[in-house]
């Protein structure tokens, strides 16, 4: 599995990160000067290192490849990964996800204002007017969603609008999968077309 940066401006922390070490001998010694009453645990916090994303990449586009196959291709306005205990990767500024099939043909597209993906987990949080369109145009709106890579399941918690040829429906939740094609909802509103069976003569 791995992400491949095809263009952005791409920003390595280490320099910001040193200089911030810079200015903690500066911040400690304004401290003692001026406030001298701070006590052990403030100063802790002073000099506490803070966590700071390893790379930041603005206005970039990213391939996601399992064993040479194109599964993903992710453009987003800005993009942080961060190690540590947690490594993830956060999108903010909008973002839209294009998913493929095994034939590498574009089968749905998924985009939201921010979104987490955590790499431990393999799993994406989409947020703030997320949006699905499949290859047949039908569209999900929602403010959360949630994708487990590796089990490809798709929910959502939150109201759902689903809108197809035959109509719209609301849902207080969702389950579905990455290429939206079956889903399952809780607490159903709205009108559908429903086709009944022909009778036979």
């Amino acid at each position: 599995m791995h992400w491949r940066v095809y263009y952005g401006e791409t920003y390595l922390m280490t320099q910001i990160y040193l200089t911030y070490l810079k200015s903690i001998p500066i911040i400690l010694v304004t401290g003692m000067l001026f406030a001298c009453k701070n006590d052990i645990e403030e100063i802790k916090a002073i000099t506490e290192d803070r966590e700071l994303p390893l790379q930041i990449v603005k206005n970039g586009t990213f391939h996601y490849t399992e064993e040479g196959r194109l599964i993903n291709t992710l453009e987003a306005a800005e993009l942080k990964r961060f190690g540590g205990d947690t490594p993830r990767i956060e999108v903010s500024g909008g973002f839209i996800m294009f998913m493929y099939d095994s034939l590498e043909q574009l089968d749905a597209t998924l985009s939201a204002s921010r979104g987490t993906f955590y790499d431990n987990e393999h799993r994406l949080e989409a947020e703030e007017n997320v949006l699905v369109i499949n290859k047949d145009l039908d569209s999900l709106f929602t403010e959360e969603l949630f994708w487990v890579q590796d089990s490809n399941l798709v929910y959502s918690n939150k109201f759902v609008q689903i809108t197809t040829k035959d109509g719209t429906i609301f849902s207080n939740g969702l389950v579905t999968d990455s290429h939206f094609s079956k889903y399952r909802l809780q607490q159903v509103s709205g009108d559908m077309i429903v086709e009944e069976p022909e009778k036979e003569e």
